[in-house]
């Protein structure tokens, strides 16, 4: 039980709102009070969805995987796990050097940092390593679709990275109070893909056409 209120305390680490940190307070002293386990459940499970943050945690813990922010010393093993696999379904190129990857890893931070994107490795909690990433990105004309991911294919399967989409989703839609959905754009070809958003609750809503062809599925992940 102490565990579980450490971790319910943490929930607020991101939010500076002083009537927010008090309602939090609040709550978890009633928890405390009355040992109602159920009611700690219920409080940690609305404070996850409606509870605004100010700023994005560090780490976001799940169940089987945790999400941690882009750091320099995770550099080579995301090299390492982007796969010749990993790159065709990205339509990367089929060989990256580990130079390319840690210029291209430097963007994505800098892109995080100035808000451009919400982006995390995955990490497997059993093993503890670095076997994917995720991002949402904000939304643009260059790349309509706003949702990203890549799971190395030894760890795929086991709902890895259907738990780290709930993840993240909690995270963006508290962060970002007056979106209603954020989208996913997949290669008709790409079926893997395509099914394992739409089991992590993506709906399709529609095709990208590029010279009057339907090439990706759009799918959208809606708010809660």
């Amino acid at each position: 039980m102490k565990k579980n209120i450490k971790n319910l305390t943490n929930y607020f680490t991101g939010t500076k709102n002083r009537w927010v940190k008090r309602a939090a307070i609040l709550a978890l002293s009633a928890v405390v009070l009355t040992g109602g386990y159920f009611g700690y459940c219920w409080i940690s499970d609305y404070l996850e969805q409606y509870v605004q943050l100010d700023q994005a945690p560090t780490e976001i813990k799940g169940k089987i995987v945790t999400l941690k922010n882009l750091k320099e010393e995770y550099f080579v093993d995301f090299h390492n796990m982007y796969s010749k696999d990993v790159r065709k379904a990205l339509e990367f190129s089929e060989t990256t050097t580990l130079g390319y990857m840690i210029d291209y890893l430097h963007g994505e931070m800098e892109r995080d940092r100035k808000g451009e994107q919400l982006m995390y490795c995955i990490f497997d909690n059993k093993e503890n390593k670095l076997i994917g990433s995720l991002e949402v990105r904000e939304k643009n004309n260059i790349d309509p679709g706003q949702f990203g991911c890549w799971l190395n294919e030894n760890y795929r399967g086991g709902g890895r990275i259907q738990e780290a989409i709930k993840l993240i989703t909690k995270v963006y839609f508290r962060l970002k109070p007056g979106e209603k959905s954020f989208t996913a754009h997949v290669r008709v070809w790409n079926k893997p893909s395509y099914y394992a958003l739409k089991k992590a609750g993506f709906k399709e809503i529609g095709f990208f056409y590029e010279n009057g062809k339907a090439t990706r599925y759009i799918l959208e992940m809606t708010r809660p």
